[in-house]
């Protein structure tokens, strides 16, 4: 299974010499412990000499190199579970290969996630989303990540298990608030570039980082936190609305409509409300059931007012 899409979206940004580096502008979400093939998008041509590097922020090092097979002008990409989505994490991999003479960079990054949000399949199940030429498991997968990574970054926190680095600047006192919200476990700490034992911290409530026997984090030094953050599980509600806005996006697209309307009917009749996005209001998409739900548990979870 392509368990992520080729992005059509693809920002050139450095053109040095004989080197074309393309970096992708989103993040693909991969699920933790599952073997997936990542796509890139497509080169000027059949590439050669392909090779792939894969970097974790978790723990700063490089991984195993993924191993590489040539499709046409993309490369697809293979993670395994034994060498990269074992653990909670992100990802750089890194694609380097040969096309007409000219050496051609990808950048991929990619979240590992304890699961989605919903599967392919349970979307796929969705009415007008079982035709496979015209919605391939790419494209489900692409904007899936798209909404699912909207909703969180709105509702500022993730409702699936997660990882997050932070940086911090000591104040000489003995706590630190993350700003990550739902800490599960602090996974490392660096003071001043310095690894430091986890024995020294605990997780209190409203999500502070304290340390114990008056260890502080002295004034201006810089501070690393590396956590696992989010949910056990989405709420249900929350679940329907993100699948019913996946599919409006899919339709919406097919079908080339505008993206200003205050309503649009679907291809199976249903109807779309939509309202001006605004966040201050609590309008975060401008679809207002997702709005509306995404705003209800952010006010449980997180406190917006």
């Amino acid at each position: 299974m392509v368990a992520a899409s080729s992005r059509v979206t693809c920002l050139l940004v450095a053109a040095t010499g004989n080197c074309v580096e393309n970096r992708l502008g989103e993040l693909m979400r991969v699920q933790q412990a599952t073997s997936v093939i990542l796509l890139t998008e497509p080169f000027d041509d059949i590439p050669s000499a392909v090779t792939a590097t894969a970097t974790s922020e978790r723990t700063g090092a490089a991984l195993t190199a993924p191993t590489t097979t040539v499709s046409g002008n993309r490369v697809k990409v293979t993670l395994t579970v034994a060498n990269h989505t074992t653990n909670l994490d992100n990802l750089v991999i890194t694609v380097n290969a040969t096309v007409d003479s000219l050496t051609e960079k990808q950048v991929m990054e990619v979240q590992v996630v304890g699961s989605h949000y919903c599967t392919l399949a349970s979307l796929r199940a969705e009415a007008k989303l079982d035709d496979v030429s015209r919605f391939p498991d790419w494209l489900l997968a692409e904007v899936r990540d798209e909404v699912t990574s909207y909703v969180e970054e709105a509702a500022n926190v993730a409702f699936v298990p997660s990882f997050a680095s932070e940086s911090h600047i000591g104040d000489d006192s003995n706590n630190l608030v993350l700003r990550t919200n739902q800490a599960r476990s602090i996974v490392a700490i660096s003071v001043d570039g310095v690894a430091q034992s986890l024995t020294n911290f605990e997780l209190l409530a409203g999500d502070q980082l304290h340390g114990k026997s008056g260890f502080p984090f002295l004034n201006r030094e810089p501070v690393v936190v590396k956590l696992e953050h989010g949910h056990d599980r989405p709420p249900t509600r929350l679940v329907r609305e993100i699948k019913k806005a996946i599919r409006s996006e899919l339709l919406s697209r097919g079908a080339q409509a505008p993206r200003d309307l205050l309503w649009e009917q679907t291809a199976d009749g249903n109807t779309v409300r939509y309202s001006t996005p605004d966040w201050a209001a609590g309008r975060y998409t401008g679809t207002m059931s997702l709005d509306t739900t995404i705003h209800a548990y952010g006010s449980v979870l997180i406190g917006f007012a």
